[in-house]
Formats: C-alpha cells, structure tokens, sequence
C-alpha cells in the first residue's frame, strides 16, 4: 500500500465505505436489490502520469495519495492520443480515434453525427442526474451539452450550459489579460517558464469552475443517483498558479529533464510537430534556475488542481454523495516537460505523452479490492466507459472496445495514435516492457493499413530504456518481438 505523509484527517476518510443511502436499485444484469452508485468521474489536462505525491516525492497531491491509499492505480495506462480534442472524444464515446474520426485538435464532430452516445447521455437515460463542469473540448463544432442536465463551462460554450464570460465577464476578462503574453493555449516559452498569478482564485478558469461545482453540490436536493464530471484546464500551461502554491516547494529541491547525449532532436514519428523552432532555442539556453522554476510551477498548478478536488470531494462526503460511489481519476494525456530533446508539450507517442495517471477508487469498489491496490495490467482509457456503466449496471454495447477495469479481462497492450504529420499516421502498441512505433502512409480507414504502406518505425526497451533514447527499430535482437508487435497494431486497425 501507498504512504503519504500530507493527509489531513478529512482526507483520510474521504473514500471510506460507508452504509449505502436508501434509493433506486440496480435492476440489469441479476443485479436485483444492489444500490446504484453514485459516479464521480474527475479528469484534469496535460497531467503527467508520474506526477503524484505517491508515486514522484517532488509532488504535493494529498489528494490524489488518499484516492490511490484507498482504490486502485492502474500504472499502465496510455491515452489513445496525445492532444485534447482526440483524447476527449475517445474518453467520453469510449472510441478509438479511428472510430470517433476526432483524429487531431482540428477535428470534432456535429451534434446531428455523433458516433455513439456520450458518458453522459449513456447515465441520463438511465434515470442518473447528470452534472458537468469544466472542459470538455469536443471540438471545432458548437454542440450542445451532449448528455447534461446542469453544465458549466469556462471556455468553450455549449448550448444550454452556463459560460463564465457571460455571467463573470469581468473575471474572465482579468484573466485572459494576466495570460495575453503565453500566447495561444498558454503554451509559450512565458506559459512555460511561467508567473505567480497575481489574480485570486475566483478570476482563474479552474477556480470559477471549481465554485460553481461546490455551489452546485451544497443546493442539491435530486433524489436520483449522480453522475458528477468535472474537468480542469490545468495543470496545462500556462505555469500561473495563485499566490500560496510555489511557496510549498523549495526550487533546490527540483530535478528537471536530462538529455539524451544527441546533437540533435531524433523522432521519426513526431519530427517538426512539437513546436521545436519556438522551444529548443530557449531551453538549449536557459539556465538551471529557469529548468527548475518551468517544473516547480507545473508542480505547484497540480498541487493547486490537487487541493481543489479535495474541496470537491469534501463537499460531497457532507453530502452523502460518497456514501455509496465510485470515483474515477484520470487525465486526458501527458505532458513533456523537456525530455527526449528539449520537447515540450504533447504530440508524441514517448511515455511522457502518452502515459497518464488513473485512479478508480470509492466506496462501490467491489470488496475483493484490497485498498491501495496497484493494477499493472495495460490499459487503454477507452476502458474507463465500460467501467463506469457496469458498476452503475447499465448495459453496455458490444460495439465499444474497451473493457471493465474491475473485471478479470486484461489487455494484451497499450494502443494509441498521433495524426500529426501530413500524410501520415503513427500508431504505437506498448506493454509494460516494450513499445513499438510504426508510421505508415495515412490511409481513409482504419482497416485499410497495410504493411506496404509503411514508412518507419521505432523500437524501445522500456526497462533498459525508460527515457526512449536508443531506438532499436530493425535490430536482429528484438526482430521476432517486434514483428509481434506490428501484427498487433495491424490486427488492432483491421477491427475497427
């Protein structure tokens, strides 16, 4: 089990088992008489898999520690693309990429075309309350809000939901003047290197998201069983935390990226997509006190995020909503904080991307989960869908690909994809202890890719290798591996 030496006494009963609330009962699937949980599905962006309290000590998440303390880690997840708008659009249908058509930040589909149900509509034609805060990011397309009863939303509107510019114009107008010099997504070298915010809480994004959430909880009185999203936009850059949260760690204490002994970058899957032109000058120039300031500051933004769902789940517990729940935890990618020479951002298939923290944890874990439980199996997070309608008992589609975490079927890997590149595609398999990358010519359909069309690939020992610097792609020594690997890709793309 997990040790943590920041829990606060609330924390620490947080995601206790508690005596069910009288309600509604489970009546698919021989189910009769069980409670229908409560869902709480929390997801943050751009949060890199190892930058938990738990799992990396340079990291203040109590939060986080508690949910992983008392459910489960699954420490092989992988995204199914590394960039929001894929990424959302997998999660929330339960879709791969190739099956949604969301294939890059660009994309999105119309209301009148969706592919499948989303999460939500899924829990509201069940008889779920359905409540959403915070991004969703589907797209380029103005939806409505797909699904939910209650929405708010801080950035991008959906018709029926609430915009902070239209009912705190003012606060979001001090913001979006604080970011103006980060430049577009907040992802500059000044949204990198970053600034103690010097607005309050209530004029960031996350935190007027973060009180219409608490504001929400505290007046609920719907008898139904809920069906909570929420979704922050950090700790994504813009490294602007509010005041009080750099000051928890100490820069002499930050380690930041080590780079490969190379002369120059090397990623035949995802060369030129990753900003280098505006990113490898300035930090192949910047001194180690900046590399520790771009880290901490991404730090201190999780912890912030970190306390925030804290506050969240507190109000929650008040309410009973905890009693009987299921609280899931993820991110939609990763983010790369300098590694793999000097690469900042998303936009590739390297484990900094690619992989992403989950947690599933609450009091309607099945009672065989021993608190604390590490699950080292892959794991796709077009899982979480299945998971989330099996422990509600709403039937789920044979059409969706993924499977239910708290079951026996295990994944035989990771699969992902990155559209980046014109005329290309990159589609990675991954286990625990190796991952191949092959790009081939981009194809119309997912079952239309051939070995003939393939272009490169990358090969890399994730254990002898951890930071992928040494491809080994075409090297006679993992050839009968690699070879099994490309089948799985090839098998993977044929089924959708």
């Amino acid at each position: 089990m997990f040790k943590s030496t920041t829990y606060t006494a609330l924390l620490l009963f947080l995601c206790t088992c508690g005596p069910a609330p009288d309600g509604e009962v489970v009546k698919e699937g021989g189910d009769e008489g069980r409670q229908r949980p409560n869902i709480i599905f929390i997801m943050d962006d751009q949060h890199r898999y190892d930058a938990i309290g738990n799992l990396n000590p340079q990291v203040l998440t109590p939060t986080l520690d508690s949910l992983m303390d008392h459910g489960v880690l699954y420490e092989q997840a992988v995204c199914q693309a590394p960039m929001c708008v894929p990424s959302r659009n997998s999660i929330m249908f339960g879709m791969y990429p190739s099956q949604t058509g969301v294939f890059r930040n660009s994309g999105g589909v119309p209301d009148d075309a969706l592919p499948g149900k989303t999460m939500a509509q899924y829990f509201r034609e069940a008889g779920y309350e359905t409540a959403g805060f915070g991004k969703t990011h589907w797209g380029r397309h103005r939806t409505d809000t797909r699904g939910f009863e209650t929405r708010y939303t801080s950035e991008i509107p959906e018709e029926g939901g609430v915009l902070m510019a239209d009912v705190a114009p003012e606060a979001k107008a001090r913001y979006d003047a604080e970011i103006a010099e980060m430049g577009p997504g907040e992802e500059n070298n000044v949204g990198y290197l970053g600034f103690t915010s010097a607005l309050p809480e209530s004029d960031h994004r996350d935190g007027w998201v973060n009180e219409r959430a608490i504001d929400y909880i505290r007046g609920r009185d719907d008898e139904r069983p809920l069906f909570l999203y929420l979704s922050y936009m950090k700790p994504h850059a813009g490294h602007n935390p509010p005041a009080g949260y750099e000051a928890r760690y100490d820069t002499a204490d930050i380690t930041y990226a080590e780079q490969p002994p190379w002369t120059e970058d090397y990623a035949p899957h995802a060369a030129g997509v990753n900003r280098r032109e505006l990113y490898e000058p300035y930090w192949k120039s910047a001194s180690p006190e900046q590399w520790k300031l771009m880290t901490m500051r991404y730090y201190a933004n999780v912890s912030w995020i970190d306390e925030m769902m804290g506050r969240i789940l507190a109000e929650l517990r008040r309410k009973g909503l905890l009693d009987n729940a299921l609280v899931v935890y993820t991110s939609d990618h990763g983010e790369s904080l300098g590694e793999h020479y000097y690469r900042f951002n998303k936009y590739s298939l390297y484990e900094a991307s690619i992989r992403v923290p989950l947690i599933v944890s609450g009091s309607a874990l099945p009672p065989d989960y021993e608190p604390g439980t590490v699950d080292h199996r892959p794991v796709d997070l077009v899982d979480i869908l299945p998971t989330v309608l099996d422990a509600a008992g709403i039937p789920v589609p044979d059409a969706l690909p993924g499977v239910d975490l708290l079951a026996d079927p295990a994944r035989e890997g990771g699969f992902a994809a990155l559209h980046e590149r014109e005329g290309e595609a990159a589609f990675m398999w991954r286990t625990p202890q190796a991952k191949l990358i092959l790009v081939f010519e981009r194809q119309a359909r997912a079952a239309d890719y051939r070995p003939e069309h393939l272009l490169t690939g990358e090969f890399y020992d994730l254990v002898a290798d951890p930071a992928e610097w040494h491809d080994r792609y075409g090297d006679a020594e993992v050839a009968e591996l690699e070879a099994e690997f490309r089948q799985k890709i090839l098998a993977k793309l044929s089924a959708m």
